[in-house]
């Protein structure tokens, strides 16, 4: 299982407390139009837009409801995998500006999940939508 105490804790502080004080972020995660038409063995590039340069965390949510962590990508554009791994053999990371972007180098059903961008921002972790991405 790729979960850690570490990130239980930050998602239940993010799924405790999001808003407080009336604050807000803007997160939007974009995909390619065809996300509905992936293929085994596909790439598939995400982006995660911001309004500010925070780094951001990719995670993935299977059809079951566990959540995995897949990669946190810091605002100096250093990527940390799970694992504590600098690079891993299924995603590449990377970020321009302020766009987080994650890429699935070759879909497979392990993969299949909605995908979520979590930026921390003053003690507070928000979420952006989920991203679904299955195969037919």
């Amino acid at each position: 299982m790729d979960t850690s105490p570490a990130l239980l804790l930050l998602l239940a502080l993010g799924f405790c407390c999001p808003g407080i004080h009336g604050q807000s972020l803007k997160i939007k995660v974009k995909s390619p139009k065809d996300i509905t038409q992936l293929q085994k063995g596909q790439k598939l590039e995400l982006e995660c837009y911001t309004d500010g340069d925070r780094g951001a965390f990719w995670i993935r949510q299977d059809k079951s409801g566990t959540l995995h962590f897949i990669v946190l990508i810091s605002s100096t554009s250093q990527t940390k995998f799970s694992g504590d791994q600098k690079t891993s053999p299924r995603f590449t990371a990377h970020k321009h500006d302020t766009i987080y972007s994650l890429v699935v180098k070759s879909f497979t059903p392990e993969d299949e999940g909605d995908y979520f961008c979590l930026i921390n921002n003053n003690q507070m972790l928000y979420f952006s939508p989920g991203q679904p991405a299955f195969l037919p």
